[in-house]
């Protein structure tokens, strides 16, 4: 039962990644690469917002709990959000000099959005057992975007916009419905686990939000079959990733945390995602070559990724962040490269240096570790 259990949270919790990769697949195999590259673009800018503002309300509340009140993480999260609001409001400007019309289309629709999504935390779901129905209306706005994409063969402006805002509806009403506060809250200190909630953002949110805004300028900046395998490729293995996060909070909610099932079902997941890649490649017409090259690229990704949540059950925040920061600033130097001699793969190649960093610095750490408990040989 406990195994159907999961099988069923799995499903659930992958149904909208889920969704996103089957309607790209079938994008793929009919040829449609313009749909592909428009609902990259407006699913990364969707996923970079929401992702953001939430501040990865299911994971970050598990581990801040191994040190912090509820009563203190709770109000942390609302200063945090109106933080990362206010930060929306200052790039305003620059969004509507860059995109005047969609941002005029989107503003209403994403302002609503936020607002219903402020008060709550997946955690609150997480505890009573409903990580998977957490993670369905925390992405929920992917599974509308897909059926429009099938149906109508666009992604608008309007169209997101109304994505965004019924998921959220959806996701407040559920949180009013199932989540009761058992005694009112009581006066704690804000301060260190708001600095906690950004320090571990800074690292693991800085590459979900760096992800999404490739996703965005992928999606918007290239045309053509091997930018629309790309974005593919990547959201393939992104889907895989989404289940991982419920593995992982799964792994939190037990007394004592570890990687196995999270490990294993990354493996599993990305051996999957490299397989359906390589079979839908052959009707783009891209050389054999380049797509073992991509399957490579996103592999490498998951261990890195891996590498990085690592340090953070180890409380290695630095090196969390010291690793995504070199994956970060490789991958923006490719991409401006790339947009510079419209040639994505230059993107594909720096991105790659920079998993190769972060493994680099996890085996040297490990090594290190395992000589200094060695006992000393005679």
């Amino acid at each position: 039962m406990k195994a159907m259990h999961h099988i069923v949270g799995l499903a659930a919790a992958g149904a909208p990644p889920g969704a996103l990769f089957v309607v790209q697949t079938w994008l793929v195999t009919t040829g449609q690469t313009a749909v592909v590259l428009s609902l990259a673009k407006y699913g990364g800018l969707l996923g970079l917002i929401f992702f953001a503002f939430d501040g990865s309300s299911g994971m970050i509340p598990a581990m801040l709990r191994l040190r912090h009140s509820e009563d203190a993480i709770r109000p942390a999260y609302r200063v945090y959000r109106v933080g990362v609001a206010a930060l929306f409001l200052f790039a305003l400007p620059l969004l509507w000099s860059l995109a005047r019309d969609d941002t005029a289309t989107l503003l209403p629709f994403l302002a609503l959005a936020l607002l219903l999504r402020f008060p709550f935390l997946d955690a609150d779901l997480d505890r009573r057992g409903f990580q998977h129905w957490a993670m369905l209306l925390q992405n929920g706005w992917m599974l509308p975007l897909c059926l429009a994409a099938v149906i109508r063969g666009e992604i608008t402006a309007e169209l997101a916009g109304h994505a965004a805002l019924w998921s959220a509806v959806a996701l407040a009403a559920v949180h009013v419905a199932f989540v009761r506060r058992s005694h009112p809250p009581e006066k704690a200190k804000l301060g260190p686990p708001l600095v906690e909630i950004l320090t571990i953002m800074g690292a693991q949110g800085i590459g979900q939000l760096y992800g999404r805004a490739v996703l965005f300028v992928l999606g918007a900046s290239f045309t053509g079959p091997l930018p629309a395998l790309i974005i593919y490729a990547k959201q393939a293995f992104n889907a895989a990733g989404l289940l991982v996060t419920y593995l992982r909070r799964i792994e939190l909610m037990r007394p004592r945390v570890s990687m196995g099932l999270s490990f294993t079902g990354q493996a599993v997941i990305a051996l999957v995602a490299g397989v359906l890649v390589a079979l839908a490649a052959p009707n783009l017409g891209v050389a054999h070559g380049l797509v073992l090259a991509l399957i490579a690229w996103q592999s490498l990704e998951k261990l890195s990724a891996t590498a990085i949540y690592a340090f953070q059950l180890q409380s290695r925040h630095r090196l969390a962040l010291l690793g995504l920061a070199s994956v970060c600033a490789l991958g923006l130097l490719g991409l401006a490269l790339a947009l510079t001699q419209t040639s994505p793969l230059l993107f594909v190649a720096f991105e790659t240096l920079g998993y190769g960093a972060v493994l680099s610095l996890w085996f040297w750490l490990n090594h290190a570790n395992h000589a200094r408990e060695a006992p000393d040989r005679p």
